[in-house]
């Protein structure tokens, strides 16, 4: 089984590709930095004594994207899960040197053009599964496709102090994840998304407060999980013969239900894709 997972040097991510590999699946790790892949990888290999492939890029561009799509199409004819995982929020409206507001490139943008890049390999493994990283945070209200890169306005929450745009973007991946699901069902490719819950997770792109503030509230927010209780819910939807017959669902700390009322509106879903479709022409 080829599994490949972005964002899977730490956090869930990582115990993910590590525990994927010690089913013995061949693990396509995607790490944004070669040094702490190659680290993760080196851990994997001392506890399991088998090396998953890395491959490195920056989702922040969508070329990027495109190059690791195309060395993952290069090495390999099919694809048996695809986990789209790594995500970020900005604090402040940036954009790329692509022209694309980061939060949107990173969150959204990178899972649509890598999935649509690896359709095809998804399509050769048969019965293949896509599972989408979201939030709870898709929950926050007001995202609009005329404000969906923070053209008009870019605002933040009180708490957590995270820009909507967080939020915003997380509406998209679940909408994605759906209309994925109806697209490509009957061609035997399900699509399901989940919410870890809050991990706080150490990360190389946050500040060393941001890091300590996370620390400190998994110690008081009620429900804080560990990397290893989150990725159980990906290990579910990766591996589980019960999950396959799973299509268009989202879990949320481990738990089956219903996302906001947003995600549901099949004309915005449908809306989305054809405006993400026709941004990406090239």
């Amino acid at each position: 089984m080829n599994v490949l997972i972005t964002g899977a040097n730490n956090g869930f991510g990582f115990v993910t590709a590590r525990e994927l590999t010690r089913r013995g699946w061949q693990v396509l790790m995607v790490c944004r930095s070669r040094e702490r892949g190659e680290a993760a990888r080196a851990r994997i290999q001392s506890e399991i004594g088998v090396q998953p492939e890395l491959y490195i890029g920056d989702f922040l561009l969508q070329s990027e994207v495109r190059r690791v799509a195309a060395e993952v199409r290069a090495r390999h004819d099919r694809l048996d899960v695809l986990i789209n995982n790594a995500g970020f929020a900005y604090p402040v409206r940036e954009v790329t040197s692509e022209g694309f507001e980061r939060t949107f490139a990173l969150n959204y943008l990178a899972y649509f053009t890598l999935t649509r890049e690896l359709l095809g390999l998804l399509k050769n493994a048969g019965n293949a599964r896509i599972i989408n990283t979201t939030s709870n945070a898709h929950r926050w209200p007001g995202m609009t496709l005329e404000n969906w890169q923070g053209e008009l306005v870019y605002p933040k929450k009180r708490f957590p102090p995270l820009p909507l745009m967080y939020g915003w973007t997380n509406v998209m991946r679940i909408l994605f994840t759906y209309e994925l699901a109806e697209q490509y069902g009957a061609s035997g490719i399900t699509a399901n998304c989940f919410c870890p819950g809050f991990v706080p997770v150490e990360r190389s792109t946050s500040s060393a407060f941001v890091n300590k503030l996370g620390l400190l509230l998994s110690k008081i927010i009620p429900g804080t999980r560990t990397p290893e209780q989150a990725a159980e819910t990906i290990l579910y939807l990766a591996a589980d013969a019960e999950a396959a017959a799973l299509n268009g669902v989202y879990f949320q700390s481990g738990v089956k239900m219903r996302s906001s009322e947003q995600t549901y509106d099949v004309d915005l879903r449908k809306a989305l894709w054809r405006k993400t479709e026709a941004l990406l022409i090239v």
